[in-house]
């Protein structure tokens, strides 16, 4: 990518700022899919209490041994699994319905943005188009996620789910439990929000997998955008708090070739790390950090020190970024062990890795990414 080398400093600047504020946006907006699917996971679970509470109590008890033995040889418990099969069903079917499409939608929007923002950023408005939804959406569905195919991600929470059901009622008969209380471990109790039940795993699940599928989606529709426009290099950038794992810590300002094999997000599930264009030399601009262990909105603002959040030079990676945190952060992050060792100056960050809100809708998202365009690049 060629141009006048102050013009890229510049643009470097409010690539970093404008990269930062998207990846907030997009974590809210992750938060209105996994809410969708979880309403309808406890919808789910509702039809689910009916059947198994009904159907149970019309086995004799030889059947239920039979069931909790997993032979299903008579009319009703041949009915019985029928009917789990195909509540399982309607739940792939949901969870397919919830995710893909948004999905797809996500990487056409994503491989838009990234074009906008070096336009933008490069004042440049011939850069050639970015690539269209389904090709975007083609590359991430077929670029491993932690070893796993996206598809294979999604469909990893119906089939969790559908044997989970089945070893909960097999336990709980072979326990002598009652239909009643098999079917509050399956669904969980009115008194703690349903959050105690089976199902609750689910929808924890769910929410992972969104966040996780999306990360991965806009970091590929990111690369095959800047590669499309002719960008060469990536910096890995992760967010400077205390939510930041130790393998993104290790990772933050690291480049990469694009269209190269090197570490791509997501690093671990719910990551929140970014490829960024890199335009060569040091990165300019100041990156955001909040030195918190939890979300800024979820801390009274009478609570947070005057300088918990704040701004630092672009160029400085968490490791540096870190070195200058109280030792009270320090510890906290690390923990104990890693604490002394860290402070003995025997290891740093990269040693200790390990190898192995409120709903934001796709289009409120663009609205954010439009004022942050305004403001930045008028």
């Amino acid at each position: 990518m060629k141009h006048d080398d102050k013009l890229l400093r510049a643009a470097q600047s409010r690539v970093v700022e404008a990269i930062a504020r998207h990846t907030a946006y997009l974590h809210r907006a992750a938060t209105a899919q996994s809410n969708e699917i979880t309403e309808a996971v406890t919808k789910l679970g509702d039809q689910l209490a009916g059947l198994i509470s009904e159907r149970l109590e019309g086995l004799a008890p030889a059947e239920l041994q039979a069931f909790a033995q997993g032979r299903y040889h008579t009319d009703r418990l041949k009915g019985l699994k029928k009917a789990i099969d195909r509540w399982g069903d309607e739940l792939e079917a949901t969870i397919y319905q919830l995710t893909l499409p948004g999905f797809e939608e996500l990487a056409g929007h994503e491989s838009e943005y990234a074009r906008e923002l070096l336009a933008s950023s490069l004042e440049d408005a011939d850069l050639p188009t970015a690539p269209a939804a389904a090709a975007a959406f083609s590359a991430a569905k077929s670029q491993p996620i932690m070893g796993q195919l996206l598809e294979e991600l999604v469909a990893d929470i119906p089939e969790r789910t559908r044997r989970q059901v089945y070893s909960t009622i097999r336990q709980g008969i072979a326990e002598g439990q009652t239909s009643q209380q098999i079917v509050r471990a399956l669904r969980g109790t009115r008194a703690l929000n349903y959050k105690d039940g089976v199902l609750q795993t689910t929808r924890t699940a769910a929410e992972r997998m969104v966040r996780t599928g999306r990360a991965h989606i806009s970091n590929v529709s990111y690369e095959e955008t800047y590669r499309a426009l002719g960008v060469e290099e990536v910096v890995w950038s992760s967010q400077l708090d205390g939510r930041t794992t130790l393998i993104c810590a290790s990772r933050d300002g690291q480049r990469y070739e694009v269209g190269t094999d090197h570490p791509r997000p997501p690093a671990h599930y719910q990551c929140r790390s970014v490829l960024a264009p890199s335009f060569g030399g040091d990165i300019q601009g100041k990156r955001p950090y909040v030195r918190a262990f939890k979300p800024v909105g979820k801390i009274p603002k009478g609570k947070r020190p005057d300088d918990m959040i704040g701004q630092v030079s672009a160029n400085t990676n968490y490791a540096k970024w870190f070195q200058r945190q109280p030792a009270s952060f320090q510890r906290e992050w690390l923990g104990d062990t890693r604490y002394k060792l860290y402070k003995q100056g025997d290891y740093t960050i990269d040693r200790f890795v390990d190898p192995t809100g409120r709903k934001l809708t796709l289009e409120e998202l663009r609205q954010r990414d439009r004022e942050t365009f305004r403001e930045l690049f008028d």
